[in-house]
């Protein structure tokens, strides 16, 4: 009947152009050693930029169209799409995104309901 199509799992899809685990290992050196200077915010010559939020404690790496910030507990890589313009990407990274509590239970591996006391639990405790 129908074929039997092969699906890589996502943790093995590969963004063309940028090795990820490379970005993000070079961001955590960088990020150790600029620590270590006790540098809360640098700018390089190539145009990138680092720093670190002293309320949040959320490090940020950014150069173009890459951008890795670590957080405690979290570690986000944001890509520029190929196609999109400079323009496109600022404006969609100044737009707000909440996630559903089903994706949030999905990064958990956990479930919606799961996230949902979870998320509940952590109100009640601020």
């Amino acid at each position: 009947m129908s074929e039997d199509k092969h699906v890589a799992p996502f943790m093995e899809i590969q963004e063309s152009g940028t090795n990820i685990d490379l970005a993000v290992q070079q961001a955590q050196k960088m990020t150790e050693i600029l620590d270590a200077m006790n540098i809360e915010k640098a700018t390089f010559r190539t145009g990138a930029t680092f720093h670190r939020d002293p309320k949040t404690n959320v490090a940020t790496l950014a150069t173009d169209g890459l951008m890795v910030q670590q957080g405690e507990h979290t570690t986000t890589v944001t890509l520029r799409n190929p196609g999109s313009t400079e323009r496109q990407a600022l404006e969609e990274l100044q737009s707000p995104k909440p996630m559903t509590q089903e994706t949030l239970g999905s990064f958990s591996g956990k479930s919606q309901p799961w996230a949902s006391v979870a998320l509940s639990q952590n109100s009640e405790d601020d």
